[in-house]
């Protein structure tokens, strides 16, 4: 129904949970750019359980690659540097939401480049940055998919 984009991951254990996450709700998950580990990490595969199978997981090396060819009116870029909730995020089936990596967040030139694609998920107190990323996507997937019933209808 939809794509979860990674870009630049560092943490092989997020990657493993969203990859689990992704294999749960029938989301496709690429992987994109500079990994701070393999795709053989023994603690990303940890992670993600004995789900590796029922997951759609593309590595897409490139990142320049991969930003041509996407859509970026049927993409929505998740950050903590705007105020716009992600709960005012309408999307249709087939858009991608695009992650940044957990120590950068995404490129700040993509972000002021589409700032009509950017949201964020509130947080109430000021103190803390940001949210753990594989929490930050079982947030918005999970939200995007109940608004599809959750893909059954």
């Amino acid at each position: 129904m939809f794509t979860v984009a990674l870009i630049d991951p560092q943490i092989p254990p997020n990657t493993g949970n969203i990859a689990r996450l992704c294999a749960a709700a029938d989301l496709e998950l690429v992987i994109v750019g500079k990994l701070g580990f393999t795709l053989s990490d023994k603690y990303l595969k940890r992670a993600g359980l004995d789900y590796w199978e029922f997951s759609r997981i593309r590595y897409e090396a490139d990142w320049e690659k991969f930003y041509t060819g996407l859509d970026m009116s049927r993409a929505y870029l998740l950050t903590t540097k705007v105020q716009r909730p992600y709960t005012q995020i309408t999307p249709r089936p087939g858009d991608t939401f695009l992650f940044g990596s957990e120590t950068a967040g995404l490129p700040e030139w993509l972000l002021e480049s589409h700032p009509d694609a950017c949201y964020t998920i509130p947080m109430k107190n000021p103190n803390v940055r940001s949210l753990n990323l594989a929490t930050s996507v079982g947030i918005v997937m999970y939200h995007a998919l109940s608004l599809y019933n959750f893909g059954s209808g």
